[in-house]
């Protein structure tokens, strides 16, 4: 009896100190029974003015179709939650809380008991960093668009060139079933990934003929130089680090680090085969364009070589089945949507 009766005082204590609303509920019309502090706080409604009434005739929810689905699944389930539920209180405030309610056994009588937690704040940070993130990717947008086009301005043969591959690699990274975040941000390090010949003499870009060996030294050290302009840009990707090891090959045979294997990011071993497709298919200062069928051969023969397998294989389907090609001319503008 001592037993029983020390439960029912640490539950007395619980309900009356808990720092969530608390609502008792009789079953199944699931009038209001009992209150606790808490909620008569949160709703400003005293005890008196609760008992007695349901939920949806005080206006505590809004929704009266979502009030009645609620205590009918309640009913017939014993549980029902709701994470984000618009509550009113008596003065008029909204408020969100989340919404737990529980159908159980008291000494053979069965009750309803409403968890209620108010999580107004939560939803408005959630907002906010929402909010902050969309600003932070228009930013990204501008700052990646005015790059792209500078580099774009300098070397008029690879015109279009970095937004064709942003769309070859991003077609292959559906392909490959990337997340819509990584896709972004795979996109918008395609756009840039030749910021770095800013550093290389406009006359090398366009020479007529092939590159000496010192030549071809010189072109590489584009990668590192594109990295380290973008290194000091804050992005929610890590577009420096893509746009360096896009040059990277699955064998360590690449540059300028000799990354191997799982060493490279896969958005840049995306970018690696896009970037060969592209430039063996389209007209270059020294060679006209050498096709597509060239250029998928070339994959192919280097796949789990030089090219990650599962990268090239997606590439393939797009081209042999899926009927992808490269588009034709390209709009130097870019939004989060195209």
């Amino acid at each position: 009896m001592t037993s029983t009766n020390d439960d029912a005082l640490r539950y007395t204590r619980l309900f009356e100190t808990a720092q969530d609303g608390i609502l008792i509920l009789s079953h199944p019309d699931g009038a209001i029974t009992d209150a606790n502090p808490y909620i008569q706080t949160l709703t400003g409604y005293r005890l008196e003015e609760l008992k007695g009434k349901k939920l949806w005739e005080l206006g505590l929810i809004q929704d009266l179709m979502l009030a009645r689905t609620a205590h009918d699944t309640l009913i017939s389930q014993g549980f029902v939650r709701y994470d984000d539920i618009n509550l009113l209180t008596k003065d008029g405030r909204s408020i969100t809380a989340e919404f737990i309610c529980n159908s159980y056994d008291v000494a053979g009588t069965q009750v309803i008991q409403c968890n209620i937690r108010d999580t107004s704040e939560k939803v408005a940070l959630q907002k906010h960093l929402v909010a902050a993130q969309q600003r932070e990717l228009d930013q990204s947008l501008q700052t990646i668009n005015a790059l792209a086009n500078v580099i774009e301005s300098r070397d008029p043969y690879t015109s279009g060139h970095q937004y064709r591959v942003a769309d070859l690699a991003v077609a292959i990274g559906k392909e490959l079933g990337l997340e819509d975040h990584l896709l972004k941000g795979l996109r918008l390090a395609c756009l840039v990934h030749d910021i770095g010949k800013i550093a290389i003499p406009a006359e090398l870009l366009t020479k007529p003929t092939p590159l000496s060996e010192l030549e071809v030294k010189l072109l590489q050290t584009h990668v590192e130089a594109g990295a380290n302009i973008l290194k000091p840009l804050t992005m929610a990707w890590p577009i420096a680090k893509i746009i360096e090891q896009h040059h990277e090959r699955l064998n360590g045979t690449g540059y300028p680090n000799g990354l191997s294997g799982d060493e490279i990011l896969i958005e840049a071993k995306i970018m690696a085969v896009a970037d060969t497709v592209e430039a063996m298919s389209s007209n270059r200062p020294y060679r006209p364009s050498l096709g597509i069928d060239a250029a998928l051969k070339e994959i192919t023969l280097g796949q789990g070589i030089f090219y990650d397998t599962q990268v090239v294989r997606a590439c393939l389907r797009l081209f042999n089945e899926l009927h992808y090609a490269l588009p034709d001319r390209i709009s130097m503008k870019f939004s989060e949507h195209s």
